[in-house]
């Protein structure tokens, strides 16, 4: 078949498509991508080996005068994708409304079309497109209760298929200057990192004396402050960035926000977790993933307006020291995974 996938925005569209696209491409099957020329996956994608094809697109925010010029964007960008569209057999959305006009042309051109949710709580354009397409693939049972297509399949985020595969290596700890033999706690806040969290992290990092190993990945925009800010202590380890998931395989617990692909790797792990979800984000969705494990008890979660040292300080050391309930932790969240994720997505895909 040739597909063509929408994907855009932020890295939690994009690098499960592009790990699904990757997989197609294993498969034999050819794929290509739309997405926004203003938007990370202009470079991304491209620079991951796949024809990109960009378009002008306008994110529907901000004031009316905005959100007009969105809508007058996303209509020219679906007639740009009806005639695209003519090219290929499919066409899959990864969510976000830069896949609102590629699935709109590709079903009025009589196209078998898939959208994929990454988070347990559905985006507006999912939300949207969810009875107008074939196939609706969920990653959270919850998904089950917002889509109302008959067609709805949990399977799961493909970049967990990634984690799945990460093996233990105790080098990956002695790079970083740290004992693989010692409990280690690392913490993660995405690529950009987190400016109100990163607060607490300088105060907790430099008041509380702690016997455990510490990685704190600041993302780009807080390294400069923390390396700084914080006093150099031998079992603390301060990196703009990390290899998350093999960081994540050699560690005791991990300290994170809970963005789709970071609990898609968790659940495919069963990493023991204290989750802080960012409050900054549509819809809350983030605080409603981390909810999803939650109820499971597949994990800890501290809401930021609770987040301060002593909250950050009795949560990490409670579970990091009860064994009985890390490894509680640890198998209801591997329950959540599902290793033929990917597998069971084609298979869904190539039934259409």
């Amino acid at each position: 078949m040739k597909i063509i996938i929408a994907a855009g925005g932020t890295g939690g569209h994009i690098y499960p498509a592009l790990t699904l696209a990757n997989e197609l491409i294993k498969k034999g099957h050819k794929v290509s991508f739309v997405g926004s020329n203003s938007r990370m996956e202009k470079t991304v994608i491209p620079n991951n080996g796949f024809e990109f094809i960009g378009l002008d697109m306008k994110m529907p925010v901000g004031n009316i005068l905005n959100k007009v010029l969105s809508l007058v964007s996303m209509t020219k960008a679906y007639f740009i994708c009806k005639k695209i569209v003519k090219a290929y057999d499919m066409a899959i959305g990864f969510g976000n409304y830069i896949s609102m006009p590629l699935i709109l042309a590709a079903k009025d051109e009589g196209l078998k079309t898939v959208i994929h949710e990454q988070n347990s709580f559905a985006g507006k354009a999912n939300k949207y497109l969810d009875k107008k397409v074939d196939l609706v693939i969920g990653s959270y049972k919850e998904n089950k209760e917002t889509f109302r297509n008959s067609n709805t399949k949990i399977i799961g985020n493909p970049q967990s298929y990634k984690a799945f595969k990460v093996k233990k290596d105790p080098n990956v700890l002695r790079e970083l200057g740290l004992d693989p033999n010692k409990k280690t706690v690392v913490i993660f806040m995405g690529s950009l990192g987190s400016q109100s969290v990163n607060k607490v992290l300088v105060e907790f990092l430099n008041t509380v004396d702690f016997s455990y190993q510490l990685i704190y990945a600041t993302g780009k925009q807080n390294y400069d402050n923390v390396i700084n800010s914080v006093k150099p202590k031998d079992n603390i380890c301060i990196k703009e960035v990390i290899n998350g998931v093999e960081v994540m395989a050699n560690s005791t617990v991990l300290v994170s926000r809970a963005g789709a692909t970071t609990l898609s790797e968790i659940t495919a792990m069963g990493m023991p977790s204290i989750l802080i979800p960012s409050p900054y984000v549509p819809n809350n969705h983030q605080y409603y993933n981390a909810l999803s494990l939650i109820n499971n008890e597949a994990a800890l979660m501290v809401e930021e307006k609770d987040l301060t040292v002593n909250t950050l300080k009795s949560t990490i050391e409670k579970l990091l020291n009860d064994d009985e309930l890390r490894n509680k932790i640890e198998n209801n969240a591997r329950s959540m995974g599902n290793p033929l994720v990917l597998d069971e997505i084609i298979e869904e895909i190539e039934k259409l």
